[in-house]
């Protein structure tokens, strides 16, 4: 593929990326119109690549290229719809830019670009969880008539059920039957596959966020100044998005057992406030969120060396903490 300002018929290949330093960025920040001054890659993004672009004019953007896996787009188009929605109802979003051809999408071949507003604070602050409940819940407030198409809306107990299909199916390849003990897994999916069924009709929907992770979270001053990375967005039950945050606040790392005091802080300080069925189905939800994680990253890894399950064990225990552990917690 060819970008601008590469040379006349120098290729670019997607695996290059990193490797062109600061180049394809600024290049890419060329077609929104910004006159990319400096540019250098940003650390984090275990999906996206992300590089810090200054302009002339000393405005900071993100230019972002988008991971491969199940990644088209479409996808990207509907969820820049949901941030542009979400940042013009009031919601601590950064919408992204259009570029001189119009859209907000730049593709090459397979891969695609967007360049977003540079928003300046701290990330992956596990004791700002109070000011990430309430931003979630603005969210989910400011996409109340946001419509998500058919294939975007995805109830939890039918996820669960894919996913225990997923496992089955792991637990039948000869490279991975050994790795996880599926049989526990799939038991903990179906269960919570059933408990969730039993009530579906009774809770409420939104466009959720998908991962509402502390370092999806900018913080500044005392608040919320942005919610990033809407790359697992769909419509969903609203308990989901509180479960997962309550999930990811509620551990003091990431291989941390859960405290079920933090994780309850976080849900209780979601507004709307949940229902009784939603605060029974929490941990729940919480298992369809690592269940996910753990088809997600032996997915991914798996596209490089079948048989690699990268670090899909610390959500596999996860699922098996929450299994064992308490299924209601309306009374704490």
């Amino acid at each position: 593929m060819k970008l601008p300002g590469d040379g006349a018929g120098a290729e670019i290949h997607a695996d290059d990326v990193r490797g062109r330093g600061a180049r394809l960025p600024k290049g890419i920040a060329e077609r929104f119109g910004i006159d990319g001054a400096t540019a250098r890659e940003l650390r984090g993004g275990w999906v996206n690549d992300n590089w810090l672009v200054t302009g002339a004019d000393g405005a900071a953007y993100v230019v972002r290229r988008y991971g491969r896996l199940e990644v088209t787009r479409e996808t990207i188009a509907f969820e820049h719809a949901i941030m542009r929605h979400a940042a013009a109802h009031g919601a601590s979003v950064a919408a992204p830019l259009d570029n001189l051809a119009g859209g907000s999408i730049v593709s090459e071949g397979d891969v695609h670009y967007a360049v977003l507003p540079y928003v300046a604070g701290e990330t992956g602050n596990r004791e700002a969880a109070a000011l990430a409940a309430a931003a979630l819940g603005n969210l989910h407030v400011a996409l109340a008539d946001f419509h998500a198409p058919p294939k975007y809306v995805m109830k939890s107990a039918h996820a669960l059920e894919l996913l225990a299909y997923a496992f089955r199916t792991f637990a039948a390849a000869p490279e991975l039957a050994r790795k996880l003990d599926w049989a526990a897994l799939i038991a903990a999916v179906e269960a919570a596959a059933e408990r969730v069924r039993s009530v579906a009709t009774e809770l409420p929907m939104a466009t959720v966020h998908g991962d509402p992770h502390p370092d999806n979270f900018v913080v500044c001053e005392g608040r919320v100044a942005a919610l990033l990375d809407f790359d697992f967005s769909h419509a969903s039950e609203r308990a989901y998005d509180v479960a997962s945050g309550a999930e990811t606040f509620g551990r003091a790392d990431e291989d941390a057992p859960i405290d079920a005091d933090r994780a309850v802080a976080f849900a209780a300080a979601y507004r709307p406030e949940l229902g009784a069925e939603e605060w029974h189905r929490l941990p729940d939800f919480m298992i369809r969120r690592n269940a996910f994680l753990v088809w997600y990253v032996v997915t991914r890894h798996g596209q490089r060396s079948f048989g690699d399950i990268g670090n899909a064990d610390r959500y596999a225990r996860r699922i098996l903490e929450l299994a064992a552990g308490r299924h209601d917690w309306s009374a704490r």
